[in-house]
């Protein structure tokens, strides 16, 4: 089995969050949901991460400038053109 590099660096920022969580859950005993704090950090995240995906997908559109064509068959065509032969 061999393995991208792509999905090798997925793996590892969810091997590490693996790794913290399981720490964290060995060093506390008492569940966390227990305090009102949790939750409403919980809403808050939910509620932020709401608001991003609506500000992305309702977000207005700015105009954008057009970029001049660059790419070597326009060039190569403007220098042919018999416009230019005068």
């Amino acid at each position: 089995m061999t393995v991208d590099r792509q999905t090798l660096g997925n793996l590892v920022p969810l091997a590490a969050v693996v790794i913290a969580l399981a720490e964290y859950l060995f060093d506390h005993t008492t569940p966390r949901y227990a305090g009102p704090w949790f939750w409403i950090a919980l809403g808050t995240t939910v509620g932020l991460l709401v608001l991003v995906q609506v500000l992305r997908f309702t977000g207005a559109r700015g105009t954008t400038a057009a970029k001049p064509d660059y790419s070597a068959t326009t060039l190569i065509r403007r220098r042919s053109d018999p416009d230019d032969r005068g």
